[in-house]
């Protein structure tokens, strides 16, 4: 396993990526969770102005693609520039679209620009396993089947989360826990080949599957200005986790 955001530790060839956006950072539909039952989307935008619903679908694509598109994007970028990568590397690399994807790791600043008619896409928690891996052992068992390889245990990370606390200029996320989009099949994504060495060395720089579980956020455009963007995250092994983000809006 491989935890990028608040340090690192591979474990074999079943290589999970796991973002945690709680520390030092920059700047297919899906399923509901089990705690979103019941929940009125009137209500839940009345709660959370800032963000766009859980089931909604910002600029005509659902919430999971946006979740599984931050992978992609943060995929893309070549190793030598990649923000999460290197420390002080331009964020604003393959920003096309209406959305702003926000990098996370250790190697980058907490106080960025933001252009003020983009969303922001934050991710909160990430856990990815993909394939294959150079690794020959590293492959279905017979009979198995590729989503069930790689899901295997790919929600034990974010099941241990019990406090998710998030607030845009002191104002809370109201139950931001639900804001999760797992996997329910394969998604496909192209990594840069430079991102093999030392980041995933399962990519291939070709088209290859993967799986996510992910606690994703969609901020709608800011109003001009600086804003303030803070997480408490909190897991059943006692660690905590705070950050605080400073965004200029254009």
């Amino acid at each position: 396993m491989t935890l990028n955001g608040f340090g690192r530790a591979s474990a074999c060839w079943a290589r999970l990526l796991v973002v945690l956006a709680m520390a030092v950072g920059c700047g297919s539909a899906s399923d509901l969770p089990a705690q979103r039952a019941g929940v009125d989307l009137k209500e839940e935008a009345a709660d959370n102005p800032f963000v766009f619903n859980f089931d909604s679908e910002p600029y005509g694509t659902s919430m999971k693609e946006w979740a599984d598109n931050w992978m992609r994007w943060e995929y893309s970028i070549p190793a030598a520039t990649n923000p999460i990568i290197v420390a002080g590397a331009d964020c604003d690399q393959h920003q096309a679209g209406p959305v702003y994807f926000v990098p996370d790791g250790p190697n980058h600043n907490d106080a960025f620009s933001l252009p003020r008619h983009k969303a922001l896409a934050i991710m909160l928690s990430q856990v990815n396993n993909d394939y294959p891996c150079p690794n020959p052992s590293f492959h279905p068992a017979p009979g198995q089947s590729l989503f069930d390889f790689l899901s295997a245990v790919l929600t034990q990370v974010n099941d241990g989360i019990t406090v998710l606390d998030v607030r845009l200029d002191g104002v809370p996320i109201h139950d931001a826990l639900r804001y999760r989009f797992t996997s329910t099949e394969v998604f496909f994504f192209v990594g840069d080949k430079s991102l093999a060495a030392g980041f995933d060395g399962c990519v291939t720089g070709s088209l290859q599957p993967a799986v996510t579980d992910d606690l994703f956020l969609l901020f709608k455009p800011l109003s001009r200005g600086q804003h303030v963007l803070t997480t408490h995250i909190e897991n059943k092994d006692g660690n905590v986790f705070d950050r605080t983000r400073t965004i200029l809006s254009e």
